[in-house]
């Protein structure tokens, strides 16, 4: 018999760089100051992957420019700047996080480049279907996922 696959939480922080703040300052900021301070404390209390995904002007242009199509009538093209995503087995880890002085201190210095008057955070988890070019979590043509049943959004619901 397979291994149960275990699914994690995914909590993300969709940001916007401060006005003033260059595409450029912003990204450096993030990537070269904020990501290897942060990874060390995250790591530190049991995150599993942390990533940062940026999505400057020129990308969102390319969606109006180059795939109009895509942009269908009633959608938008999300205008934030940065998402970050942190996996973790509990909220209890993701808590830790937080609560780590290390990790308020550094969040404090992110005023500098990021707007704290706006932003948008989800928490979730994913369902991978292609990997590497390859098709995983699907036999037979019917999803290997597990139910919503078994999923975080029962234990959530759960918990409440």
């Amino acid at each position: 018999m397979a291994p149960q696959k275990e699914v994690v939480l995914k909590l993300s922080s969709m940001r916007y760089l401060k006005p003033g703040v260059s595409e450029e300052e912003f990204h450096e900021y993030a990537s070269k100051h904020h990501a290897p301070k942060a990874a060390l404390i995250q790591a530190r209390h049991g995150a599993l992957n942390v990533t940062q995904y940026h999505t400057p002007t020129a990308c969102r242009q390319l969606l109006q420019e180059k795939l109009p199509w895509a942009v269908r009538p009633g959608w938008k093209i999300d205008d934030h700047d940065i998402t970050i995503s942190v996996w973790v087995r509990s909220t209890d880890d993701m808590l830790k996080i937080v609560m780590d002085p290390d990790f308020q201190a550094l969040v404090a210095e992110d005023e500098m480049t990021t707007d704290g008057s706006k932003g948008t955070i989800s928490a979730g988890w994913e369902e991978m279907y292609v990997e590497d070019g390859k098709i995983v979590n699907v036999e037979e043509g019917k999803s290997t996922e597990m139910s919503l049943a078994t999923s975080w959004a029962f234990r959530i619901r759960l918990a409440l």
